[in-house]
């Protein structure tokens, strides 16, 4: 079992929004961005990995989402829009805060120990999604970090 998180690097900072493309727009207005704001959806490789699936609350769910990734380089902004009414983080979280920070993620290696890690310190899982070339999981950590901590495992594709 590890006694810390694997990283203090922030790689990527979720931004919950009513409107994805809206906000996409303003953050290409004011930045001086390398390359065009990129769009996508929540599964797009669902075909290529028939074994992914979403988690939340212990529940299987199948929540859609659309996003754009904006490169503020060492960081990037993941802007998120929930797609529909399927139970997620991203819906809980526009529901109870309105538009906002959501999440702060970091890549991790050992994902199965930093759950097991959080849970020993009193932030049990709340989201788990695998996508058969990378996994996520989200902890319940609003109430006392005041952002929810994502951590993203990378798998080797052979």
């Amino acid at each position: 079992m590890i006694d810390k998180i694997g990283t203090n690097y922030i790689m990527k900072v979720g931004i919950v929004v009513e409107n994805a493309e809206e906000a996409a727009s303003y953050y290409q207005k004011l930045f001086a961005l390398d390359e065009e704001i990129c769009i996508d959806h929540q599964h797009p490789k669902k075909d290529i990995y028939p074994d992914s699936y979403q988690q939340y609350n212990g529940v299987k769910v199948n929540a859609e989402m659309k996003w754009f990734i904006v490169d503020l380089n060492p960081v990037y902004l993941q802007i998120v829009e929930p797609c529909d009414d399927a139970p997620s983080p991203w819906l809980s979280y526009l529901k109870e805060h309105g538009p906002g920070v959501c999440f702060i993620s970091f890549c991790v290696e050992g994902l199965q120990d930093h759950i097991e890690f959080m849970e020993s310190n009193g932030m049990p899982m709340t989201f788990l999604e695998e996508k058969g070339y990378e996994r996520y999981a989200y902890f319940a950590t609003q109430e006392k970090l005041g952002v929810t901590l994502e951590f993203k495992e990378r798998k080797t594709i052979r």
